[in-house]
């Protein structure tokens, strides 16, 4: 969807469904803001379509030049996720939790950060059993240490921007079971 003869504006607005997700929204090859850094309208309009958009950051699909004047300008992802494979578990995205650890040096709220990255997706997919820790639920918990200091995040597109906090993952329980 990043050809000429088939923007993505024309994707997300005509083509996609309310519930529909495309994912690496923050991917170079697609602008997201105009001459004077504002967000293009139709992103707006697509969400207001009922488009879901995904990160999706793996090795080749996230930049901060689209991602910083979207969250500052209030454009959260619906989900945050990762591309994880070999070669961008080795590069600039690393993990969920440097993932993550991204959006809040981009400056999109912790309790935010953390609804993209659970609830928000489960509903996505229509789990909703998954992605909450309410009575009856099923388990699974990631606990986060959260380190405040100066860290450095890049992009694939060696980007970077520096954060005073990072989150990194201390248990993980899957159906109440440590698993890591």
């Amino acid at each position: 969807y990043f050809l000429s003869e088939r923007p993505f504006y024309e994707l997300v607005l005509k083509h996609l469904r309310p519930g529909d997700m495309p994912t690496h929204m923050f991917h170079g090859a697609v602008p997201w803001v105009d001459e004077s850094g504002k967000l293009y309208d139709y992103l707006g309009q697509a969400r207001k379509r009922g488009i879901k958009f995904d990160v999706g950051h793996g090795g080749g699909s996230f930049v901060f030049r689209n991602a910083v004047p979207a969250i500052e300008q209030g454009f959260y992802p619906d989900s945050i996720s990762t591309d994880l494979h070999q070669g961008s578990a080795t590069g600039a995205m690393m993990d969920m939790q440097t993932t993550m650890s991204k959006f809040l040096a981009m400056g999109m709220p912790l309790d935010e950060v953390i609804k993209a990255s659970t609830w928000n997706p489960a509903r996505q997919i229509q789990r909703e059993e998954l992605g909450h820790l309410t009575p009856g639920a099923v388990a699974d918990v990631a606990a986060f240490r959260m380190v405040k200091r100066k860290f450095r995040f890049r992009d694939v597109g060696n980007g970077a921007i520096d954060g005073n906090q990072r989150l990194f993952c201390e248990l993980t329980l899957r159906e109440g079971q440590v698993v890591w």
